[in-house]
């Protein structure tokens, strides 16, 4: 009808091909999620990966047909949307998506190793640091989960208001903004 007020909801992974996370090269390949905007609502999305070197004639957009990637090295269509950039460490590729889900993938074959329900909407990125992957989620849960091919929860620090951003490290210290404050920890020394 023209009615352009109201959101569009695709409720399968055929429906745009929007980035809303920043791609990632990791030895020659690029590597997104995508989807819709989460502020549209809950919905399918992709994880993909494309090598550029195939995209010379442009042919690794959607293909109209069959709606994926004509090129793409591999596609993970069991994520939802996201706005998560993907942390690339050892060959493994870490996703989390607007529901909660964090995925562990292969980075050259695009397998799932495994997948984590934190029990709320993601909207930063995970950090790979000293073996550890880190990621927030709104109910201001600090997940910190082994990295590796095998889903080991570490620890989940509560805070008290909702982690939109992504955890950064910085001279040996992490930094973690909630919607309020902003926290700095420092490890131990082993002096």
């Amino acid at each position: 009808n023209g009615d352009r007020t109201q959101a569009i909801k695709y409720v399968g992974c055929n429906g745009p091909r929007e980035f809303s996370a920043t791609p990632v090269v990791y030895k020659g390949k690029v590597y997104a999620a995508i989807g819709q905007d989460p502020e549209d609502g809950e919905g399918k999305g992709d994880m993909v990966c494309i090598d550029p070197s195939q995209a010379a004639e442009k042919k690794w957009i959607v293909d109209e047909k069959t709606h994926k990637f004509a090129r793409a090295v591999w596609a993970f269509d069991k994520i939802n949307r996201s706005m998560c950039t993907a942390a690339i460490h050892d060959g493994l590729v870490y996703v989390a998506d607007y529901s909660g889900f964090i995925n562990c993938l292969d980075a050259e074959t695009g397998r799932q190793y495994w997948q984590h329900d934190t029990l709320s909407h993601m909207w930063g990125s995970p950090l790979v640091v000293d073996g550890k992957v880190f990621i927030g989620n709104e109910d201001g849960e600090l997940l910190v989960l082994a990295a590796g091919k095998e889903l080991k929860e570490i620890n989940t620090i509560s805070l008290p208001d909702s982690i939109y951003s992504t955890p950064v490290v910085a001279n040996g210290v992490l930094y973690v903004g909630t919607q309020t404050q902003l926290y700095a920890v420092q490890g131990r020394s082993n002096k």
